[in-house]
């Protein structure tokens, strides 16, 4: 095994724990799995051909021979509610300082209401950000200078998402795929203006927005977003209607140039929302498709 390039052994249920000899593996380029954990025992500064490790458990050791990876391009960390040895909040931001240049991918996988608010700062070589946990802040690190970024997904928990949040967004100018998953506190309901500008958003094709609150209005002014291509939002047509008034849900779709595909899911049976929805599909000059459903449920996913 030691000409082994790609070790996958995704599908597992259970942690798996990595052997000793793991380490001698020093051509493995990429180790893909659901969760696996590095042994106290295990040294990786030998395996110089790493660049994907996806599905490990952030513990200290891990952590430590994680950052003496100079190769390393793509990094997949497991967060469990409660890590055995360390703090995840001080050992996580000095693995990614340590991590190379070279570092494209982030992937951190969390239980759902797991606070990733520790995370200060990420490498500026990002192409792609993922994360399960949620953010009780808007990121800082969210700003122009990410200029790879290319795949963007975060929870936020709790906060007002304000214009100049989506104008911190519309600065990732390599962005293409978007997903945003939002929790507002209660009375801080407002409509959410998505600015004509053509600095702005400039390779979005796909953007997701969802509320778990259920309430979202999203106005599109002509010339926003002018790549996008696929849109998917899930919101409470009743609760919205309710405090918004929108009785027709005229998001601007007709403003979506490039528009092609639209997704919807409902969270409650809503006749007058569904046609009001058809008809301004319909009146789309590209007839973009549409997928409508009705979740009799709110499941993230």
């Amino acid at each position: 095994l030691k000409s082994l390039e790609t070790l996958d052994i995704r599908g597992a249920e259970s942690v798996i724990l990595l052997p000793l000899s793991f380490g001698k593996l020093e051509k493995l380029v990429r180790l893909l799995a659901e969760r696996v954990e590095l042994p106290d025992g295990v040294a990786l500064e030998n395996m110089k051909s790493l660049q994907e490790l996806v599905g490990i458990r952030p513990t200290l050791h891990a952590l430590t021979e994680i950052g003496k990876l100079r190769r390393l391009k793509v990094i997949g960390l497991v967060i469990e509610e409660k890590p055995e040895s360390g703090n995840l909040d001080t050992l996580i931001p000095t693995c990614l300082q340590m991590c190379p240049s070279l570092l494209q991918v982030l992937v951190l996988r969390a239980p759902l209401f797991y606070s990733l608010d520790f995370l200060a700062q990420v490498p500026s070589s990002l192409q792609t950000f993922m994360c399960d946990g949620i953010f009780m802040a808007f990121p800082r690190w969210i700003n122009s200078s990410l200029s790879c970024l290319t795949v963007l997904s975060i929870m936020l928990y709790g906060v007002c998402v304000q214009h100049e949040h989506l104008d911190k967004l519309a600065q990732l100018r390599s962005l293409r795929f978007l997903q945003l998953h939002f929790s507002r506190s209660y009375g801080s309901y407002g409509k959410l203006v998505i600015h004509s500008s053509a600095s702005a958003f400039p390779c979005l094709t796909e953007f997701r927005i969802c509320c778990f609150n259920g309430l979202i209005y999203l106005k599109f002014q002509h010339g926003a977003m002018r790549k996008l291509e696929r849109l998917c939002l899930g919101f409470n047509p009743r609760e919205t209607n309710r405090h918004f008034g929108t009785i027709n849900f005229d998001y601007g779709l007709q403003n979506l140039p490039s528009l092609r595909h639209v997704v919807i899911q409902l969270w409650l049976e809503c006749p007058e929302a569904q046609d009001a929805i058809r008809k301004t599909i319909n009146d789309h000059p590209n007839r973009p498709s549409l997928d409508l459903s009705v979740m009799s449920s709110f499941s993230y996913g």
